[in-house]
């Protein structure tokens, strides 16, 4: 009998993103941008700054770069891009930009 229950590293509420897209089915790295930056603008917590969001994908290696307003966009961005592209596939090099009501 098999156990497949170590795959519980993505958030829950992520993993509609495998049903939901298109998961490079070509292997190319632009139908992975196309996935992470649809998926990026359509979850409601980033659509503010989804347009800030840079998405570059080289040999199936993601980069996020870009500004958002808070660590959990940045944290969101990235497992989104996770989801998408698999675990040690990301580099999150997303700035968050502190308002100056921040401490």
């Amino acid at each position: 009998m098999k156990k497949i229950k170590d795959q519980q590293e993505q958030p829950d509420e992520l993993s509609f993103l495998k049903d939901n897209f298109r998961l490079n089915s070509t292997g190319l790295d632009n139908d992975i941008v196309i996935d992470i930056q649809d998926a990026i603008g359509r979850e409601p917590s980033l659509s503010i700054v989804a347009d800030n969001v840079q998405v570059d994908v080289e040999n199936g290696i993601v980069t996020l770069s870009g500004e958002v307003s808070t660590e959990q966009q940045k944290d969101m961005a990235g497992n989104i891009a996770t989801t998408l592209a698999g675990d040690d596939n990301v580099n999150n090099n997303l700035s968050v930009i502190q308002s100056d009501n921040i401490e």
